[in-house]
């Protein structure tokens, strides 16, 4: 599978030339060294939670995904905004586009306002995306591991990434750290995960991995 990081928490997969993207933020396009038609229509769209920085309604206008997926809280914002979405709820598993897509309970983080209904997905059992959240577990070959933020510790992160032991991680939720700091942020990732074996690969805007 190939995939692809459209920064901060803003990621592509593509099999069988079909395409599911997750959470296209503001965080994604407001540097404007990426417009949400860069990324062009995709198959299937998942929303974790409503934060601004993963659900950007202007851009899923632009985007025009076939068939977007979230959550009760996000699907009925999407009503409002004139898009159509199917729920779906912790626990259940949807197969759309040859993708099998589950969602898992995953409290967000605690932040200083009110905390949204977040969820994870595992994609095709083997791909995890957490959201905004430490408090789930799935086993996974490719964990996408959120390493900054108001809610994250780098070390907080790095034990949540030994304690699901995926083969490879792929850091996101880092939009918001200046590229000077990232690179060492990304060295202390890789020496620290390294020690379990767990393989680090950071990507930059639109470069690709297949795994």
């Amino acid at each position: 599978m190939l995939i692809r990081k459209y920064l901060h928490s803003c990621i592509l997969l593509e099999e069988n030339s079909k395409k599911i993207l997750i959470d296209p933020g503001a965080f994604s396009f407001v540097e404007k060294k990426l417009k949400p038609e860069d990324i062009g229509p995709v198959d299937v769209l998942l929303l974790t939670h409503k934060h601004p920085d993963h659900y950007f309604p202007e851009a899923l206008k632009v985007i025009k995904a076939t068939t977007i997926i979230a959550n009760e809280e996000i699907c009925a914002l999407l009503t409002q905004e004139g898009l159509v979405a199917e729920v779906i709820n912790e626990g259940e598993t949807k197969t759309v586009a040859g993708f099998t897509i589950k969602a898992l309970q995953a409290p967000h983080e605690p932040i200083p306002t009110e905390c949204p209904h977040n969820l994870a997905f595992v994609i095709n059992n083997k791909l995890l995306h957490p959201g905004d959240s430490f408090r789930t577990d799935a086993p996974c070959e490719v964990l996408f591991l959120p390493i900054a933020g108001p809610w994250c510790r780098l070390v907080d992160a790095l034990e949540f990434a030994k304690t699901i032991g995926p083969k490879t991680t792929i850091p996101i939720h880092d939009g918001i750290i200046k590229e000077f700091m990232l690179e060492r942020m990304y060295a202390m990732c890789k020496t620290k995960l390294s020690e379990k074996s767990i393989v680090f690969h950071p990507l930059a805007l639109g470069e690709s991995v297949t795994l």
